[in-house]
């Protein structure tokens, strides 16, 4: 009976601890996460004010919708269907970044004089210069420096197949001087796909050494809603997430989903049966390889399968009679003395970056007799 009592007394108090020990725990974790919380809190501010100044705190879309062609409140600017190509760029968007002329190509500072006929730009988001202004493309500079047109039709998420469709459709209507189809490593891998950048897509496939090609009309109609991946809805509109997701290389499953509709590992074979086509046009083609920051880091793709396969579709458009050049071999230089970072934004080249790019650009395009030679170059 007196341990009874003994225990029934002790109990109260052993209660009272455990209480104790988890309310002081609680607290704890409640200071820990407020403190996370608010340091997450300042440095999106200072990351904000660092990208775009004072505006970047009064404007807070959904970066992701933006970076997919799908604008807050402007329907103007997002991208449209397409039956033959699963989407293209949208027609007279009016932005504060990206801006568009009547055909969808993306619109630079006019200048008074420039020669014609144009050289026409396609390909992905290297081609249309995400995250840099309209007038801080590297085909705006180019435009700025030979003094001739030159036509953006560049469009975001386009994988290799897109960018051959489309510069066969603009060949004959923009009649250009040449062609600079640009292309990098992600966009030999989404020729792969049916669905990339959220949104399907034609695609081929290689049966008995011929192309076949699938999904072609594409599934959808104008103005079918785009379904993003819930991680996109609740972290687009911060900019730390954005930059963590480039940094990491981890958009893919989290900011964009994708569906596979060729075998893995067939899209440089894919692109260089595409690449005969091009050749067909009956103009000068460049076929350019770029590539994104994450490239540079540890010497980034060099000698990796996916820097193999971009080597294997520039060999296979010198096989074809068009003009391979590959901007690795000529930023590595710029690379190893500065390093990557004054060349690029999260993920795409920053207007420095573009600026580089544009004068190895027309540095080759001299070379290969494309543009002339004149005194300052």
């Amino acid at each position: 009976m007196n341990v009874d009592r003994e225990a029934a007394g002790a109990a109260p108090k052993d209660g009272g601890e455990f209480r104790s020990k988890a309310t002081g725990w609680g607290a704890r974790i409640a200071l820990v996460s407020a403190s996370l919380l608010a340091s997450l809190a300042l440095l999106e501010v200072g990351y904000r004010l660092i990208l775009w100044g004072p505006d970047g705190l009064v404007s807070w879309p959904n970066l992701v919708h933006q970076r997919m062609g799908i604008g807050d409140g402007d329907q103007s600017c997002q991208y449209a269907y397409s039956a033959a190509l699963g989407w293209t760029s949208p027609a007279n968007c009016v932005s504060a970044s990206f801006n568009s002329d009547a055909d969808g190509f993306r619109r630079s500072a006019s200048q008074a004089s420039l020669a014609e006929p144009p050289i026409l730009v396609t390909g992905s988001s290297f081609a249309k210069g995400d995250e840099v202004g309209d007038n801080e493309t590297w085909p705006a500079y180019l435009q700025a420096t030979i003094g001739r047109k030159v036509v953006n039709a560049g469009i975001s998420g386009y994988a290799f197949d897109q960018t051959v469709l489309r510069t066969e459709q603009l060949v004959p209507m923009v009649k250009p001087l040449f062609v600079i189809a640009s292309f990098t490593p992600g966009d030999i891998r989404r020729a792969e796909m049916e669905v990339a950048w959220n949104r399907d897509k034609p695609f081929f496939t290689v049966k008995n050494g011929k192309l076949d090609l699938h999904n072609v009309p594409v599934p959808g109609k104008p103005g079918d809603p785009v379904q993003f991946p819930t991680a996109a809805e609740w972290f687009g509109r911060f900019a730390l997430a954005e930059l963590v997701a480039g940094s990491l290389g981890i958009q893919r499953g989290w900011y964009f989903r994708e569906i596979r509709g060729a075998p893995a590992g067939t899209g440089a074979t894919v692109a260089c049966q595409l690449v005969p086509r091009l050749a067909a046009l009956g103009v000068p083609v460049v076929v350019m390889a770029q590539y994104s920051r994450n490239y540079w880091k540890d010497n980034g793709l060099f000698g990796t399968e996916l820097h193999r396969a971009v080597r294997q579709v520039l060999d296979c458009a010198a096989a074809a009679g068009l003009i391979p050049f590959d901007t690795a071999d000529a930023l590595k230089a710029v690379v190893d003395t500065r390093g990557a970072g004054p060349f690029y934004r999260t993920d795409h080249h920053s207007a420095e970056g573009n600026r580089v790019v544009a004068d190895l650009v027309m540095r080759e395009l001299v070379n290969r007799g494309l543009l002339p030679r004149t005194a300052d170059r």
